[in-house]
């Protein structure tokens, strides 16, 4: 009644899931770079600020205080 004979486009079918998967995993190494580099920029930035509270003051001075300007 019914012929069980798999079609021609079982190759496109393949083709279709490995090309998804390698999108997939190329979308994961762009955002394992990106976290990367933010991360090693909050930690430079990091270093910065704790380099710059250390060294901002003579010893028995205060520090100044720092005032930030606002946008309102």
């Amino acid at each position: 009644m019914f012929d069980n004979v798999p079609s021609d486009a079982t190759g496109y079918v393949m083709a279709a899931y490995i090309f998804f998967l390698l999108m997939v995993v190329i979308y994961i190494g762009i955002l394992g770079a990106k976290f990367q580099r933010i991360s090693r920029e909050i930690s430079q930035l990091t270093d910065e600020v704790e380099a710059g509270k250390l060294g901002a003051a003579a010893p028995g001075e205060a520090p100044e205080p720092t005032r930030e300007e606002s946008s309102v």
